[in-house]
């Protein structure tokens, strides 16, 4: 199942709203990245996706256009909801409709920022593990283990974590366990924010199993370091990808914006009370300044202060102002590293006006 479509007519902050999940070639895209300042509407959007798979949600204005291909119901192959779901459920199937309603809501996969899911990630890796044992009767149960704990962190291939997963504890309580660097065991509620961020949501996906659904993740980037966030994308796709699912992502991190093949971004805009959803051609592989002041709107890319010292240091250069810019360059030089590139370019051109 795959969203190809959403046009939203005045559902909170969208008052006449388009954006659509397809690639040059009109594609359904598996992976999309939704990008934007706080307050542009990425987690809104995802509550009307929400919405829009609610049938008892009566208020919704609007029109999805996705593909659903349910075991259960081949027939729905091309659905296009209008307004809400249960319109066109109600028209196919009477009575019937809540039961199909249901079975599609199961595809709809939403991990929000505020979400913990440890209790049950602990729960998943442990099945796991059995299914793991109960599947390879010829593997001893050492190598049962082994196999398990190599295949949970294959997942993480290419963060260079200090920290990796262990296995469950010997004794009775069989506890997760993960080992540092320096070969320590350590607990769940152990690890750093980021690290509980990264493994309970990674994981959280990897032990659902999920085929043929659409996954909402909102704000990935929390609490993880920004080596990180330029891998994250790969490896939350790569679980997608294994199942035919669609991963849509809403994100502000420059870092993820960057690792985003062009087709799949789009990056909300506020346009006065409109907000716009626009596709960019060169994204991928941006650097992070370039991405933060093209993409994302930011006015400063240094402190605010140093921002506005640095403009006036050019301005009273490029004036031949030279006793106002030495006063605003002895300032900055006290603050900054002296081979910070506008400090070396400013004395670079003060060279030349003198020469």
């Amino acid at each position: 199942m795959k969203l190809k479509q959403i046009n939203i007519k005045n559902y909170k902050l969208f008052k006449d709203f388009k954006i659509d999940f397809l690639d040059k070639e009109n594609n359904i895209l598996n992976l999309i990245v939704i990008a934007g300042i706080n307050g542009s509407g990425k987690t809104t959007l995802f509550e009307y996706i929400i919405d829009s798979f609610n049938y008892e949600y009566k208020e919704l204005n609007g029109t999805t256009s996705l593909t659903i291909d349910l075991p259960s119901y081949k027939e729905i192959k091309k659905l296009t909801i209008n307004g809400h779901i249960s319109h066109k459920l109600k028209e196919l199937y009477g009575e019937n409709a809540i039961d199909v309603a249901s079975e599609i809501a199961k595809k709809i996969i939403y991990l929000k920022v505020s979400d913990n899911q440890k209790d049950m990630v602990i729960s998943q890796i442990k099945n796991f593990i059995d299914m793991i044992k109960d599947n390879n009767e010829e593997l001893t149960i050492k190598e049962a283990n082994q196999k398990a704990t190599d295949e949970i962190n294959s997942i993480f291939n290419g963060l260079e974590l200090k920290t990796k997963f262990k296995g469950i504890s010997k004794d009775i309580k069989r506890e997760i366990l993960f080992e540092n660097d320096v070969s320590e065991n350590i607990h769940l509620e152990e690890l750093s924010t980021g690290e509980q961020q990264l493994f309970i949501r990674a994981l959280s996906l990897k032990m659902m199993s999920l085929k043929d659904s659409i996954i909402l993740i909102d704000e990935p980037e929390i609490s993880l370091h920004p080596n990180w966030q330029n891998h994250i994308l790969k490896i939350y796709n790569n679980i997608a990808k294994s199942g035919n699912n669609q991963l849509i992502v809403a994100t502000h991190s420059p870092q993820i914006i960057s690792s985003t093949p062009n087709e799949s971004l789009r990056v909300l805009i506020k346009n006065n009370i409109n907000i716009e959803a626009k596709k960019f051609n060169k994204t991928y592989g941006s650097e992070i300044e370039e991405v933060l002041a093209d993409f994302m709107d930011t006015k400063y890319l240094r402190t605010p202060e140093v921002s506005l010292m640095i403009e006036d240091m050019w301005k009273f250069l490029n004036t031949r102002e030279i006793e106002a810019f030495e006063i605003v360059y002895d300032k900055l030089i006290k603050i900054l590293d002296i081979n910070d590139n506008d400090l070396v370019l400013a004395r670079l051109q003060l060279a030349k006006q003198k020469s």
